[in-house]
């Protein structure tokens, strides 16, 4: 499934951890990394520093297929337009962040390559959930969060066909605030039974129509709180979210960012 990844790199210690997943999957897929470091005129900069910069990289990849390409310009632009030319089959980033204020929030080129790309784009794990979880050992679990919307087929295709490629579990989760018991509400267990039952058709629909086979899953709350927590529940080793041509996809849409940020494992959004 994985021919072609676009690893943009900034020599921070975070394009270290974002090499590290590229090097796991390149070494279960045999693709070609392109390891892709966007110059802005504007900023003087000075050199990488030894553990960081490039043969640290290519340090890391060693056993891949690596190609190194420099260009000047603004970087998030930059780099997609980049991958509209170079067509990667999933682009790795890290997200950026550290501290009380700053692990709410994504680097400015990440967030706008996450909103503008066609392409499938790989997250880490962001700012002080990184030290709170366990090392990044492979892809056994894959689990896919949709909001049961018509973009959730692709989602779930395309999640099929990852899952497919490193011979791992697929589960896919659906989180309803309307599973959500509120107590005093007359009737409120007739309706949730209700709700139950057609999501479990309206997902079962959602699959079939995918062709796809998988554990499925019904989580009472809103994203990304339950989505994220399915996610820890099921032992997931990775998340895939969806999005829509002009942005995160339904509910996700204004959760997408939510959800990556507090992910105790990699996400991708396709």
């Amino acid at each position: 499934m994985l021919k072609k990844l676009l690893l943009p790199v900034d020599f921070s210690a975070r394009s270290l951890k974002a090499a590290e997943h590229a090097r796991y999957l390149a070494s279960q897929s045999n693709c070609e990394v392109v390891l892709l470091h966007v110059v802005e005129p504007s900023r003087k900069t000075d050199p990488p520093p030894a553990e960081t910069g490039l043969p640290a990289l290519k340090g890391i990849l060693c056993g891949a297929a690596v190609r190194t390409v420099e260009l000047t310009g603004d970087p998030a632009p930059t780099i997609l337009d980049y991958a509209g030319h170079y067509q990667p089959d999933l682009v790795v980033m890290p997200t950026h962040g550290y501290g009380v204020m700053r692990r709410f929030l994504l680097g400015s080129v990440t967030a706008k390559v996450l909103h503008d790309s066609e392409f499938p784009v790989w997250t880490g794990i962001h700012g002080d959930v990184e030290h709170e979880t366990a090392p990044f050992k492979g892809i056994g679990h894959v689990v896919c969060a949709v909001d049961l919307g018509p973009p959730s087929e692709h989602a779930v295709r395309w999640s099929a066909q990852f899952a497919s490629a490193f011979d791992a579990k697929l589960t896919v989760v659906h989180a309803s605030p309307q599973l959500v018991p509120v107590v005093g509400v007359v009737h409120e267990p007739e309706w949730r039974a209700h709700v139950l039952e057609a999501l479990q058709k309206t997902m079962a629909e959602l699959l079939e129509k995918a062709g796809v086979v998988a554990d499925a899953r019904l989580v009472a709350g809103d994203a990304p709180g339950a989505v994220v927590a399915a996610l820890e529940e099921a032992g997931g080793d990775v998340l895939v979210i969806g999005r829509s041509p002009h942005g995160m996809l339904g509910r996700l849409r204004t959760a997408a960012y939510a959800i990556i940020r507090h992910s105790s494992r990699p996400v991708i959004s396709v």
